[in-house]
């Protein structure tokens, strides 16, 4: 079997062009968006991590609909499509969304989520260092994460041959980065900012910024990373911006 991954997203939450923005950068984007960090994972059925603002435009990249939405927390770019799975779009039955016990919990207690929850999402609280077998040769391991507001999670996919990291978001690296990249052959993860002071509200939205990222790698290291969850002020997207190995919008990752 051919397993691959396939990169549906690489800007943060809101996407880029970021929603009231008229920055030269934002504008760059108008014609072709950044959908919000979302990650494909397909072998004989397609999968999904992250369930974004831009679902409609990220499944089709996939063969087929997901069999199973993987998520990482509860913040807006992760969790707001699932309401394209409702009655009002396509009305989804009892497809199976494996998610932190903390994210279910609060999908079960809150509209519209609850509704959802009853009829067409199927809840799988799975606790960090759950590994999930989608098919032969095709599985995922979750691992904590620190992040604000509530319980989240990243995941390695390990296919046939290779083992890919998704981690779009973390406070800090409280979490030893190198013992972590040594789980993979290639490594997603956030990139929000570029360096400290890119937006005057950063204490409020804490990220690891990629040039400290980096500082805390070997060569050898640095080599395995592609970053996303880009925010629009991250000079990382403009042609001649700082040099940084940058996740590719619908690039496909074989695993």
């Amino acid at each position: 079997m051919k397993a691959y991954a396939r990169v549906l997203g690489i800007a943060q939450d809101a996407g880029v062009p970021h929603v009231g923005c008229a920055c030269p950068r934002c504008e760059r984007f108008r014609g072709a968006p950044l959908h919000p960090a979302c990650l494909g994972l397909v072998g004989a059925r397609a999968y999904l991590i992250d369930a974004t603002p831009a679902l409609p435009e990220q499944i089709r990249l996939l063969p087929s609909l997901p069999a199973a939405i993987f998520l990482t927390h509860a913040h807006m770019g992760h969790v707001a499509g699932l309401w394209q799975l409702g009655e009002e779009a396509l009305g989804a039955r009892g497809i199976a969304v494996h998610a932190p016990p903390g994210v279910c919990a609060f999908l079960r207690a809150n509209e519209p989520w609850r509704r959802l929850s009853e009829r067409n999402l199927a809840l799988f609280p799975d606790a960090p260092g759950t590994r999930v077998e989608l098919e032969a040769g095709l599985a995922v391991t979750s691992f904590a994460v620190n992040h604000r507001g509530g319980e989240t999670v990243g995941y390695v996919a390990e296919g046939p041959a290779r083992r890919l990291l998704y981690l779009p978001d973390i406070d800090r690296w409280d979490l030893e980065l190198p013992a972590l990249l040594s789980r993979c052959d290639l490594a997603l993860l956030d990139g929000t900012f570029f360096r400290r002071g890119e937006i005057g509200r950063q204490a409020d939205v804490p990220h690891p910024p990629i040039e400290e990222t980096l500082d805390l790698l070997s060569p050898e290291e640095a080599a395995k990373v592609r970053f996303l969850h880009l925010n629009h002020t991250n000079p990382v997207l403009d042609p001649d911006g700082p040099s940084a190995l940058v996740a590719v919008q619908g690039s496909t990752i074989p695993l």
